[in-house]
């Protein structure tokens, strides 16, 4: 593994960003778009009821953009190979698949990173809620699970795109979204009904989302949920990894690259 094969494919990456409107409008349209009604509606909430939802809903919306970021951007960034024809010539190069991947989920943390700035500063602006106020060893860690979990989903997607081609691309964009009704992103968990808590309590997503709500309540961490999260994430992470490399292996060997979609 060569370090400046990945700094040379995030520097593509940077250029393919900064040279398409799409890829720029991404990172911060859809987000401060949520940030805007989510806000507008807890605050209407906050002003017919005691219970004070404003810092519960703009903290999972803060946090969200992590997942949906990095899981995404990992996917759409490699279908820009695919969409250029410039996939056969990455893998004509000495590139390794260790280097590709690892430079994707550097790109989507990245990119989530600079979405979480973004919506940081104008939810303290704008509705004066601070995500900074929070324990920071607490917020660093639901980060790092959700990271790991969104670089798990964005290798599964990845690994079908590898194998079906660009039929599947649809998954790109609508996965995280099968997922975030079971996360409790915007409610708690006792709050679903039994069917659907049952599914959400397979999720780590939920469980980040809850220690989350547990945070701001000031309430004490529920630390085997978390343990369990990062578990799930880490094994969830290592199956699609070796999906990835396996259905790349593929594509190599029955020559999918070069054939035209």
């Amino acid at each position: 593994m060569k370090l400046y094969r990945i700094t040379t494919l995030l520097k593509y990456y940077y250029h393919v960003s900064i040279n398409s409107a799409d890829r720029i409008f991404d990172v911060f349209y859809w987000p401060i778009l949520d940030l805007l009604i989510w806000g507008f509606m807890t605050y209407f909430i906050t002003g017919i009821s005691k219970v004070n939802l404003v810092s519960m809903i703009l903290g999972g919306i803060v946090l969200w953009v992590f997942i949906w970021r990095t899981s995404q951007d990992f996917v759409v960034y490699l279908l820009e190979n695919w969409w250029s024809h410039n996939i056969y010539h990455l893998f004509a190069t000495p590139l390794k698949k260790s280097e590709m991947v690892i430079s994707l989920c550097i790109l989507g943390v990245l990119r989530s990173l600079m979405a979480f700035i973004v919506l940081s500063v104008l939810s303290f602006l704008l509705y004066k809620f601070n995500i900074f106020t929070f324990n920071f060893l607490h917020l660093s860690f639901l980060i790092m699970i959700l990271l790991i979990f969104a670089w798990g989903i964005g290798m599964f997607i990845s690994s079908l795109v590898f194998w079906f081609g660009t039929r599947v691309q649809v998954l790109a964009w609508s996965t995280i979204w099968i997922i975030q009704p079971f996360s409790c992103v915007f409610y708690p968990l006792s709050s679903l009904p039994p069917w659907a808590a049952t599914i959400a309590n397979l999720f780590p997503t939920s469980h980040i989302f809850e220690a989350l709500r547990a945070s701001l309540a000031g309430s004490p961490l529920d630390y085997g949920s978390l343990l369990y999260a990062l578990i799930f994430s880490l094994v969830l992470m290592v199956i699609t990894g070796s999906l990835l490399v396996k259905a790349m292996n593929s594509a190599k060997k029955q020559g999918t690259f070069a054939k035209p979609e």
